[in-house]
């Protein structure tokens, strides 16, 4: 069984609210006579919404009715517990086990381990609630809490929605010192993104090789895949690597993080397509500006699916695919991006060719006169304050080519 999760001040969302142990579950009236062994008390009637590398909890909550197939003095077996994740395959339903529990032993899937918990089953049996660590953008979906009573069984369907997502180098106008850096990410409707939301990122397979600000002054950025150029203080291994704490005049990138798309995300072309400085004339004829990346990514996650390379606001060149296919970047879905060095660095040249993105919400975006590179990450590092627990490798989903 993982260890306990450590004392927080942030109540994980969706948790129940708290209830003396042994009565988790009141049963409706005339359930007592309903014949059933198992009573699942639903408290959750729609999704559960947490925002990326939050805690969250999935409440299941039972009671148990001595079952009129046991002698008087027969005891009752202990329930067996069982959650699971449910994926569509090929248009049926597939269960992708959790983890199963059973009176006092708890044995979590190996992809799992160390990400999920049964906090309140160690002193209540009847409290199943499971509780995920720090959410991850492919943790949304389906999940289905199941207790097993001899031959009775009970179950209940949980939907997990997960917000936000960190977005790359948002500011439009190149690198900032920290102050100017987290104005930026507010003009983009964003909030400088936690080391939390960077780490949630990397392990479901973000990667980039641009060092930024985050939330807590510290400099960092992502690397799933190691490469010249891009080693930082990790070497070879995987994992975020991090600059440290650094001065508040220093300019880099920064990382936004943004909980929703406040407006819409369009794609567009004219014959011949545009250079970067066109592209932003054009989206401005139509009452929009470039989308930045960070807008970019939330309309993926609300479905934005194109195969064709277009230009975003920080000059990056990328292009959303939900469903993925030979002749648009392999076989995962995600944000993929051209890069201008076959180590993946660099944004094609400003008069290079492409389509774009616009982005037309409800305020005005921020301009700017001029395009800079992404930050390098700095030639001789400082010390890193990360530890190895942030150099072990995630899921990789290819989001850049």
């Amino acid at each position: 069984m993982p260890p306990a999760l450590p004392a927080t001040n942030q109540s994980p969302a969706g948790a129940p609210t708290a209830h003396p142990p042994g009565i988790w579950a009141a049963l409706p009236a005339g359930s007592q006579d309903d014949g059933k062994v198992i009573h699942i008390n639903r408290v959750q009637h729609q999704a559960v919404r947490v925002g990326l590398g939050e805690p969250v909890a999935l409440p299941c909550l039972f009671l148990l009715q001595p079952s009129a197939s046991l002698g008087p003095n027969e005891p009752p077996d202990p329930p067996r517990i069982k959650w699971s994740k449910v994926r569509s395959a090929s248009g049926q339903r597939e269960d992708v086990p959790i983890l199963v529990a059973k009176d006092n032993a708890v044995k979590v899937v190996k992809a799992y381990e160390g990400r999920v918990s049964l906090p309140g089953y160690s002193h209540d049996r009847y409290n199943a609630t499971l509780v995920l660590r720090a959410a991850r953008a492919s943790d949304a979906g389906l999940y289905r809490c199941e207790v097993v009573a001899g031959i009775e069984d009970e179950q209940d369907l949980l939907p997990l929605e997960v917000t936000g997502e960190p977005a790359p180098t948002v500011p439009l106008c190149g690198r900032y010192p920290i102050t100017a850096a987290r104005r930026a990410c507010l003009d983009n409707s964003a909030v400088i993104a936690s080391p939390q939301h960077l780490q949630a990122a990397f392990e479901d397979g973000y990667d980039n090789c641009d060092a930024g600000w985050l939330a807590d002054q510290t400099v960092r950025y992502p690397i799933t895949l190691s490469r010249p150029g891009c080693y930082g203080d990790r070497n070879s291994l995987p994992g975020v690597r991090s600059y440290g704490r650094r001065e508040p005049g220093e300019e880099y990138d920064v990382y936004c993080y943004a909980r929703e798309l406040r407006g819409m995300v369009f794609y567009t072309t004219v014959p011949g397509r545009f250079a970067w400085q066109e592209a932003r004339r054009h989206c401005r004829s139509r009452g929009a500006s470039l989308a930045t990346t960070g807008q970019l990514y939330l309309a993926w996650r609300e479905g934005l699916d194109q195969c064709d390379p277009g230009w975003l606001a920080d000059g990056s060149v990328r292009y959303p695919i939900r469903l993925p296919r030979r002749k648009c970047g392999g076989e995962a879905s995600g944000v993929r991006t051209l890069y201008q060095f076959p180590n993946r660095t660099g944004f094609p040249a400003a008069t290079s060719k492409f389509d774009a993105y616009c982005y037309k919400g409800n305020g005005d975006q921020p301009r700017c006169r001029h395009r800079l590179p992404p930050a390098r990450p700095p030639a001789s590092p400082g010390p890193s304050s990360l530890g190895n627990q942030w150099a072990r490798p995630g899921k990789l989903l290819r989001m850049n080519i």
